[in-house]
């Protein structure tokens, strides 16, 4: 009777250490983004989301944190670099900011188009590219998204290069684009993108230029009236993550981690393509005035500007390697 009695305790007392132990912690997984949460590059972070915590049933959360809600893209960059980020989503900023003698490929009219994009970003040029960042700064790239091509907007219409003379242009903190449409007589004014929409809304600049998907996410068709298809760069979003972080993880995660970027992206590559096709319409049905600029012109008069940064900033020899992909 006793024995039983000291069993009945004991059980008792193994259960309620159990109750009263905490469950063990999630690991919590942050993205910083700088897309807004209508664009194809947010949807791919969510279905990343969506994946990680299915597939690890629930020992995983991750946490996108929206709109340059942590940052613009230095800092969400420098932060992932000295393993304070897990995970960002961003543009070229990676290599425009820190290495800009590799950013070539990411200056007007040096990609020619979709398919141009993705045999640089697919092949050996565009994996060196992200290897040097991976070896330089510890920062690798888990997935690649086609955002399209950037187009002008601005409240004057704008036909040909003469037309840009005097415009005040919004630019991201990128020293070749400043230099390159300062040639064609803008007037750059550089303004994280988080603040875009207020210095559009304000008067602080006039224009600004993006792929659709960020004038449509981010409301700029409130603040211009038009919309030109100067189609000047072929835009890239980098799901990245901080290597120093990706090495505390188990070789198990890892592969997770991984595989789930690759089928997140994939599904925002696909609906990239099509959400571009529609922007145009319903950009337009905002109020938005589209004009077909002479892009001939255009390319014709960047080319003085892109040949002193080809003598004098990048890295020789790689412009020509760019240009050369068939």
């Amino acid at each position: 009777m006793r024995l039983r009695i000291w069993m009945v305790v004991l059980v008792t007392m193994v259960v309620s250490i159990t109750l009263v132990m905490p469950a063990a912690a999630k690991m919590k997984i942050n993205i910083g983004s700088t897309y807004g949460p209508d664009a194809p590059a947010h949807f791919g972070q969510v279905k990343f989301k969506e994946l990680v915590e299915q597939r690890s049933r629930g020992e995983m959360e991750v946490l996108i944190h929206v709109g340059g809600a942590m940052g613009g893209e230095r800092d969400v960059f420098e932060a992932m670099s000295a393993g304070g980020l897990e995970m960002g989503a961003m543009g070229p900023g990676d290599v425009t900011l820190f290495f800009p003698k590799w950013s070539v490929y990411e200056n007007p009219y040096v990609l020619r188009d979709a398919d141009h994009f993705w045999k640089f970003w697919n092949g050996p040029v565009g994996k060196e590219v992200n290897d040097m960042v991976l070896k330089e700064r510890g920062v690798m790239t888990a997935g690649m998204l086609y955002r399209g091509a950037r187009y002008l907007t601005a409240n004057k219409p704008i036909r040909t290069p003469a037309d840009v003379k005097g415009l005040k242009l919004r630019l991201p903190e990128n020293k070749a684009w400043i230099k390159i449409w300062e040639s064609l007589g803008a007037l750059p004014v550089v303004v994280a993108f988080p603040e875009v929409y207020m210095a559009l809304k304000t008067g602080v600049a006039d224009g600004q230029e993006n792929p659709m998907e960020s004038i449509w996410s981010y409301k700029f068709y409130e603040a211009q009236k038009y919309l030109i298809a100067t189609k000047h760069v072929y835009s890239v979003c980098k799901y990245q993550m901080s290597k120093k972080w990706f090495d505390t993880l188990k070789p198990d995660e890892q592969q997770l981690i991984l595989q789930a970027w690759k089928d997140a992206t994939e599904y925002a590559n696909k609906l990239a393509m099509d959400f571009d096709t529609k922007l145009l319409t319903d950009l337009q049905s905002k109020g938005m005035t589209l004009i077909q600029p002479d892009l001939p012109a255009f390319q014709k008069a960047v080319q003085p500007a892109m040949a002193e940064l080809n003598r004098t900033v990048w890295i020789p020899g790689l412009y020509e390697r760019v240009q050369a992909i068939k």
